[in-house]
């Protein structure tokens, strides 16, 4: 296998799972009284991370749900209200005890078709190529919808965002130190989560040479950090995964999702300088260009006029 081969092994030790996200996002439930001599329960969510909170009870006396259980509901950040629970018979006591478990992501997200910009400088040239599921290797199948791309360039670059978002999770200081390290669990990336609550994992980037920080809002063609090139013994090359939670996955047992893929995976389409939006195809070279339409696309009118003053 060479450096440069069309399709090589994407080594993903650093598993994306609700877990990796769980120990930034810090979401917490919340139980207030209300004035029916019940509770209400909220979720609040710390994170710039979109999250899934499901809830049920181990034990429910004489209280009544307003909604079905187990419950599941998206919570962006800040505090969402979830449900009340009422009192059923007034001479009589109450007791509850509830279990909740959170995943990072929506519940029934439909990827936007949306064109994305190639992640590196406008003018700038790159070679397309396909990353493969690594636990192959494992003889585990891979989802039906993987996909990964990378794209390798002649020489260091900057790493741009493809499309808008919110930077949910970064790993910086954590390249391998080897030349020529092939396959290794440490490796830098920036998380974005997409306004369709799809993610976008860039890698990898030099250590300490990332621009952004959690909770940056980064628009199409926005500088996200250095390339990290030799110094991970990789070469020069731009790594792109995009994601969304399976449904299938949300539960409150770890044991009722095995054998159940957590994501599926989207091939974006990118606007290249021959002027259409496409899939790359493996091999083939590609030209980035920032037009206008493209980058200000997700934005308000606000965001395009402040975008336009700037440039």
């Amino acid at each position: 296998m060479t450096r440069y081969s069309t399709i090589i092994t994407l080594l993903l030790f650093i598993t994306l799972s609700s877990d990796t996200f769980a120990r930034q996002s810090n979401v917490k439930i919340e139980v207030r009284g209300n004035s029916r001599d019940g509770y209400t329960f909220y979720a609040n969510n710390q994170s710039p991370s979109p999250f899934i909170v499901t809830i049920d009870f181990t034990t429910l006396r004489n209280l009544r749900a307003s909604t079905s259980l187990p419950y599941s509901r998206n919570v962006s950040r800040g505090r969402s209200r979830l449900f009340n629970l009422t009192k059923e018979m007034d001479n009589f006591q109450t007791n509850y005890r509830y279990r909740y478990r959170t995943h990072t992501g929506c519940l029934n997200t439909e990827p936007d078709d949306i064109e994305y910009l190639l992640p590196y400088p406008e003018g700038v040239k790159a070679r397309s190529g396909e990353l493969s599921y690594v636990y192959n290797r494992l003889r585990k199948d891979a989802p039906e919808d993987w996909y990964s791309i990378v794209f390798y360039m002649e020489d260091d670059s900057i790493i741009h965002a493809a499309r808008k978002g919110t930077v949910v999770s970064i790993r910086d200081g954590e390249n391998s130190k080897y030349e020529g390290l092939v396959f290794s669990s440490n490796r830098n990336y920036v998380v974005v989560a997409q306004d369709d609550c799809t993610f976008a994992r860039y890698s990898t980037f030099r250590d300490d040479k990332i621009f952004v920080d959690i909770g940056d809002t980064v628009y199409p063609g926005d500088p996200l950090g250095e390339m990290a090139g030799e110094e991970f013994g990789f070469g020069n090359q731009i790594r792109l995964l995009i994601y969304y939670r399976n449904d299938e996955s949300v539960t409150l047992n770890r044991e009722d999702s095995e054998g159940i893929h957590q994501w599926h995976y989207v091939k974006p389409k990118f606007r290249t300088s021959a002027g259409k939006s496409q899939i790359p195809e493996s091999g083939s070279e590609y030209t980035s260009i920032h037009p206008e339409e493209v980058i200000t696309e997700e934005m308000g009118r606000r965001e395009r006029r402040r975008w336009r003053r700037n440039n």
